[in-house]
């Protein structure tokens, strides 16, 4: 028999929303530390032991990653009440992101929801200075006091940045809602803000790069980065706008690969690999009794089985259920399918109709069909 699958993990959620911690943003965390603990906290408030500075720093990320998931949360909340779902927070190696799964219906979504995320913050930036000032006053620990008035300042800090009119950063929606409202156009609003980023994206690796060789090189190497991430976030958003734009309103048949090859529930492991594996060489196989579609297998699912179960455990065996496993319909905007892809990070989803599967959507598919739309389509103004 093939091995028990492990209990899944319930992800950490906040009002029905699932954080995520990239370990990039582990990383850059520890980094932040020791610079808190070695250099910033010790020039700010000097004569304290060392080990202070490491409890000071140690509070000042916590609540760093605090105060970016709540930002995002806002972000998230209010685009619910605008009709938009977000059930995704990623903290990552330049701070957090609520994931959307589609863009704002109108201007005025696209603005509540941007403006959302730095007015917490700024709020937020309040209540601690206050948290500070009144933990002061009962003698807590000076550590405690100086780490919740420096998150005060990051906080704001925090909104000042977001602000910054760089697309897909707060202040770049705001901007595009803006322009949105001006043009009546979403794509122009967007390719403008995206410029808009791209310029100031380059004027921060200049100053970065000018800071690197002048004043220091450790801090000009930061905003030389963010000025890459922030050209390269912005020609990403410009990419999945275009996405959405192309494929709404079409359904997911008409970019979907009609034939599929599924294989039997009886097949044995072993035979499958010798018939069909290495012949066909596809991502995912529907496993089928009779007429009936029980489930899904992926080559890893059976590399998973020790090899000398393989001639005895069959395909039906370790297919993923077919109630447990991602699809689209056949009359699924194709739009949709594509963010549902991204959102649940699958390469490919079984097409399915009336409890059939009838075909087959990859993203690889999806954004071939998008770049050779790019280069057919008129030029924009």
């Amino acid at each position: 028999m093939p091995p028990a699958p492990a209990a899944p993990r319930r992800p950490l959620s906040l009002f029905g929303v699932q954080i995520r911690i990239h370990v990039s943003w582990v990383i850059v965390a520890l980094f932040i530390a020791w610079s808190l603990a070695s250099g910033s906290l010790p020039m700010l408030f000097a004569g304290l032991p060392a080990g202070s500075y490491w409890s000071m720093a140690g509070i000042i990320v916590i609540g760093l990653a605090a105060s970016i998931v709540l930002h995002e949360l806002a972000h998230a909340l209010v685009g619910r009440a605008m009709g938009i779902s977000v059930d995704r927070i990623t903290l990552f190696l330049f701070g957090g992101v609520a994931e959307l799964h589609e863009e704002p219906k109108r201007p005025g979504g696209e603005l509540a929801m941007a403006i959302a995320g730095p007015a917490f913050s700024a709020v937020f930036s309040l209540v601690l200075a206050a948290a500070a000032g009144a933990v002061g006053q009962t003698g807590a620990p000076t550590e405690v006091v100086m780490a919740l008035g420096y998150l005060a300042t990051l906080n704001l800090v925090l909104a000042a940045f977001n602000m910054a009119p760089a697309f897909p950063l707060d202040g770049g929606r705001v901007l595009r809602a803006l322009l949105w409202m001006s043009t009546h156009d979403l794509m122009k609003a967007t390719r403008i803000a995206v410029r808009t980023s791209e310029v100031l994206a380059l004027l921060l690796m200049a100053a970065g790069l000018t800071a690197a060789f002048t004043v220091e090189a450790a801090g000009g190497l930061w905003w030389i980065m963010i000025g890459l991430f922030l050209h390269g976030a912005a020609r990403g958003a410009l990419r999945e706008s275009e996405a959405r734009q192309m494929f709404a309103g079409h359904a997911i048949a008409e970019v979907m690969a009609p034939s599929i090859e599924t294989v039997p529930a009886a097949y044995t492991l072993d035979r499958f690999v010798d018939e069909r594996l290495m012949a066909s060489r596809h991502g995912l196989y529907p496993v089928m009794d009779g007429e009936t579609w029980l489930g899904i297998v992926k080559p890893e699912d059976i590399l998973r089985t020790p090899r000398e179960a393989w001639k005895t455990t069959t395909m039906g065996e370790i297919c993923t259920p077919a109630a447990a496993t991602p699809v689209a319909g056949l009359l699924d905007d194709a739009s949709l399918v594509m963010d549902r892809m991204r959102t649940q990070q699958v390469q490919r989803m079984p097409v399915v109709h009336r409890g059939s599967v009838v075909g087959i959507v990859t993203l690889q598919d999806l954004m071939g069909s998008l770049e050779l739309w790019r280069r057919f389509r008129p030029k924009p103004l």
